[in-house]
């Protein structure tokens, strides 16, 4: 609930930068309280940090436009996908060594012997080699 609060505190300061006269006269309206009840309901699973972040951005971005629910967790994934990129940039995967996948005949007679299989003689495709 409380994180529900501060989402909904985020559409206010965002709605007092931005618009300078229509949210103050919509004020305890049925259209107002919808408003934030979808930004509320969008942007509940992201946390406030990342939200308030993204708000930043988005104001950043359009200086001139007030950010929905959209703009704002749009900013949230790019800021997620600029990070991910940049902890791969700084942790690239390690090559994995080359590994032959072919075993020899004295390998596959150990692995039968181990698996109790001693006496059996397997099928090959191709000659054995040895």
């Amino acid at each position: 609930m409380e994180h529900r609060a501060l989402l909904a505190i985020e559409l206010e300061v965002l709605a007092k930068k931005l618009d300078k006269f229509g949210w103050e006269r919509d004020r305890n309206s049925h259209v107002q309280d919808r408003i934030i009840v979808d930004f509320m309901d969008a942007l509940q699973d992201y946390p406030i940090d990342e939200v308030r972040a993204a708000c930043k951005a988005a104001v950043i971005a359009l200086p001139d436009k007030m950010p929905n629910e959209g703009h704002v967790r749009r900013q949230v994934q790019m800021a997620r996908r600029a990070a991910a990129d940049k902890y791969k940039h700084a942790n690239p995967r390690k090559a994995e060594p080359a590994s032959d996948p072919r075993v020899t005949a004295e390998a596959a007679n150990a692995i039968l012997r181990k698996a109790g299989l001693g006496g059996v003689k397997p099928k090959t495709f191709g000659a054995l080699q040895d």
